[in-house]
């Protein structure tokens, strides 16, 4: 009987024993599944995370370039307005003559030709004969009236006459343009010193056709056809009178 009893007692020690294993390994379980269901919820806001964060970086990166756009599109106006500053700025008196006259042949003579729009900037002086009639038949002669500047500033006006010899036949009108070099090469023309020989030579621009700028006793000569049958105008003969002031 005592046998027994020790028998039944053991029995149920070891079920004790056992379902207490049984309840740690569920417990281990149940432990191990949170921990997997924590470490997904884990993945998925760190997922979410980077999501936004790349979704901020994308909207920031897309910013920065629409502002880094405008900045070059307002770098380009600004680069415009300095170009705009760099074309030609004369100065008239107050009721010039042959002011708006001077104001298109100007832009006429550098359209297309960088080379003389930069020689406006850099000749000590200049003057502008706007509109020049040639014509003859054996003899010729040519006349036309301009504006002197210096510093970009009408100082007086000049008359042109020109008498030519030789086969010609037609008529022409041009524009011209005489750049001085430094003050004395004004300072003769004004004095009426200047007086082009019949070997002297203008560079006749030409649309397209690219020039050199090469000064021949302080002055530079460029002429520019307007109408006519002539096909080159030579400033051979020229004389010039100068009247400082403006009537």
């Amino acid at each position: 009987m005592k046998l027994m009893k020790i028998f039944f007692t053991m029995i149920l020690v070891c079920t004790l024993a056992f379902s207490c294993k049984s309840d740690k390994k569920e417990a281990a379980v149940d432990a191990v599944e949170e921990a997997a269901e924590a470490t997904d919820e884990a993945v998925s806001e760190t997922s979410d995370a980077v999501e936004e964060n790349a979704e901020a970086t994308s909207e920031e990166a897309a910013t920065e370039a629409t502002e880094a756009a405008e900045t070059a599109e307002e770098a380009v106006e600004e680069a415009g307005e300095v170009v705009a500053e760099k074309k030609i700025t004369v100065v008239f008196p107050k009721d010039t003559k042959l002011q708006d006259e001077t104001k298109v042949a100007i832009k006429e003579l550098i359209a297309g030709h960088p080379e003389i729009e930069a020689h406006f900037h850099s000749a000590y002086g200049f003057a502008v004969f706007p509109k020049i009639t040639k014509g003859g038949l054996g003899i010729g002669g040519a006349g036309g009236h301009g504006l002197v500047f210096d510093n970009k500033t009408v100082t007086g006006e000049s008359k042109l006459a020109q008498a030519t010899f030789g086969l010609q036949a037609g008529g022409q009108q041009y524009m011209e343009v005489i750049f001085f070099e430094d003050q004395p090469a004004l300072d003769r023309f004004t004095a009426g010193k200047v007086k082009f020989s019949g070997q002297a030579s203008a560079v006749a621009l030409k649309d397209g056709a690219s020039v050199d700028i090469d000064y021949q006793d302080g002055v530079a000569i460029f002429t520019k056809a307007i109408g006519g049958l002539m096909a080159e105008a030579s400033v051979g003969g020229q004389s010039f009178k100068y009247k400082p002031g403006i009537n």
